[in-house]
């Protein structure tokens, strides 16, 4: 009697491997939870080895500082040479924002919206980390020129940036809740393809980015163009809102920078926002360290309230808006 012949190597592994005819109920169970188990385990794999490239690619940004040059060269158009390198990566680089001694030393862009750079680095690849940008309707330009009755400087200039959990991005910006940390880092650095501009930090705070977290009403903090006599409203809106008493003042002439990112640790959906005004003329840098203190009296999103079963006791303000007559 002629022996049997053996199935080939190859038959063996897929009989071993996928379930097969033949195969007992318990079997198929078990070579249908190991082909799951396999395949969740790569795609966990190729997920983390993914992050971990977007993580890199965005740490490395900061590297990309020793591109600037010394050149004092100006085109045509006011923008400065020394940049044209890191503008050849990405042409719609725009400037580089630093907060010493924090993450927050990043390259900044700006495009024709306010969503493609959530989820775009700064070499055009996806990825969650995005890169800190611009709001599409500023005119950074304005902010260096010199100002006439047509052209007006904007008034407010906003960046975006994410919060993420490995304290990257605009992460480290939630450091402002502390007195301390306000006292170490009080100035903002904006170096420009217009121009170098340096702001000393008035406020920070927490905003809800839907109505429905405060009584149908949410804080145009990334305004552009104010009216002369709101401009007051807002600047005491800065003050209520901010969690340190920073004893900067600001005039009706000074220009504003607002850094906003996401704080989800009060409410569902909150923003956490940094407001500083521009250094004026031959103003020190310093701040009076005396005059910081903890604000004890914040006025918070009404959501914030709601969570803490706590009475608001700014309910009845008014909803400043910039435009309202």
């Amino acid at each position: 009697m002629a022996e049997a012949k053996k199935p080939n190597v190859f038959v063996r592994i897929l009989k071993f491997l996928f379930p097969w005819k033949g195969d007992s109920a318990g079997e198929v169970i078990r070579k249908l939870v190991f082909l799951i188990s396999v395949i969740v385990l790569i795609v966990c794999g190729i997920y983390f080895a993914n992050r971990f490239t977007q993580r890199k690619n965005y740490a490395d940004t900061k590297d990309l500082s020793s591109l600037v040059s010394d050149s004092d060269a100006v085109d045509e158009n006011g923008v400065q040479q020394k940049y044209k390198d890191l503008m050849s990566i990405n042409k719609e680089f725009i400037g580089w924002l630093r907060i010493k001694d924090t993450g927050v030393d990043v390259p900044v862009v700006q495009t024709q919206d306010n969503e493609t750079y959530l989820r775009k680095d700064f070499y055009g690849n996806y990825s969650v980390y995005g890169n800190p940008f611009l709001d599409y309707r500023n005119n950074l330009k304005s902010l260096f020129e010199k100002k006439t009755d047509v052209l007006k400087a904007d008034k407010n200039t906003t960046i975006y940036g994410h919060n993420m959990l490995d304290n990257m991005v605009f992460a480290e910006l939630l450091g402002y809740r502390d007195t301390a940390f306000y006292k170490e880092h009080p100035i903002i650095e904006f170096n420009t393809v217009y121009g170098e501009s340096k702001w000393k930090i008035v406020s920070a705070f927490l905003v809800n980015s839907t109505d429905d977290l405060d009584n149908g009403y949410s804080l145009p903090y990334n305004f552009v163009t104010c009216y002369d006599a709101n401009f007051t409203a807002y600047i005491q809106e800065l003050q209520k809102r901010s969690y340190v008493n920073t004893g900067v003042d600001i005039k009706q002439s000074d220009v504003l920078l607002t850094l906003s990112t996401c704080d989800k640790s009060e409410i569902e959906e909150g923003r956490f926002v940094v407001v500083a005004r521009m250094l004026r003329p031959g103003e020190s840098e310093e701040i009076d360290s005396a005059a910081v203190s903890e604000n004890t009296n914040i006025k918070f999103p009404q959501g914030y309230y709601d969570k803490k079963n706590l009475d608001n006791p700014y309910r009845d303000d008014a909803q400043w808006d910039p435009y309202k007559d």
